[in-house]
């Protein structure tokens, strides 16, 4: 049989020193085997600011008044009952949390809009800094950078590692960048070529004995 938790009124079994898992845990948490959380914990839990007050201890502990750093109730008292959409703000950040020093701001979008919102933010943010994104873009895709982009095109004096010609394709009367070509299996970059360079590779799968192939048939019918 195994032996039972030594924490009286306690059956389970022990999993260490002598405690079940749920009081080793507590030790290991509390420093003792019981329950630390305030009798009034579940009526905190239903009231609209606990979790903003919870932040705050979290995030603002050295800067928030004596009072409500030690009494939810005194913070709940001070600010009132959160209201819908809103966050915790203070009007002067050099000064402590407090009374004085605080108030509920309403969220820039409502849940419903945060979606487009979002969507017109990045679409605005794109345009005004394209180099960043892009540099953003070409690491996550291909783990090389703008820098290394702008070298090997200007190495290729901007034209097409395969067929030396520039890039023609347009999107929305805008001609677009020239393609990053590389190993669908080891992910290794190769080079920068045009739109119908790049496809053409894909379709004949990177197979160096099929695009021989195609230029001995080529030839054949030449």
């Amino acid at each position: 049989m195994p032996e039972k938790c030594h924490v009286h009124n306690c059956t389970a079994p022990v999993v260490a020193k002598g405690l079940c898992r749920k009081h080793y845990m507590q030790v290991q948490r509390h420093g003792e085997p019981v329950n630390t959380r305030p009798a009034d914990w579940g009526n905190r839990e239903k009231h609209s600011a606990y979790t903003a007050w919870c932040n705050l201890q979290r995030n603002h502990r050295q800067d928030m008044c004596a009072t409500w750093l030690e009494d939810f109730w005194k913070f709940a008292e001070d600010v009132g009952v959160k209201p819908n959409k809103t966050r915790a703000f203070r009007s002067d950040t050099s000064k402590p949390w407090s009374k004085d020093n605080f108030y509920w701001k309403e969220n820039r979008v409502s849940s419903d809009d945060e979606k487009e919102y979002a969507r017109e933010w990045h679409k605005k943010a794109r345009l005004a800094n394209p180099d960043y994104y892009l540099n953003q873009d070409l690491k996550r895709n291909y783990k090389v950078t703008l820098e290394w982009y702008r070298t090997t095109l200007a190495e290729q004096n901007n034209v097409c590692a395969i067929c030396a010609k520039p890039e023609t394709t347009q999107i929305r009367n805008k001609t677009i960048a020239m393609a990053v070509d590389h190993c669908h299996t080891t992910g290794k970059v190769r080079g920068l070529l045009c739109t119908q360079c790049n496809r053409a590779l894909g379709l004949f799968g990177d197979d160096p004995a099929t695009l021989q192939a195609a230029i001995g048939y080529l030839e054949k019918f030449k």
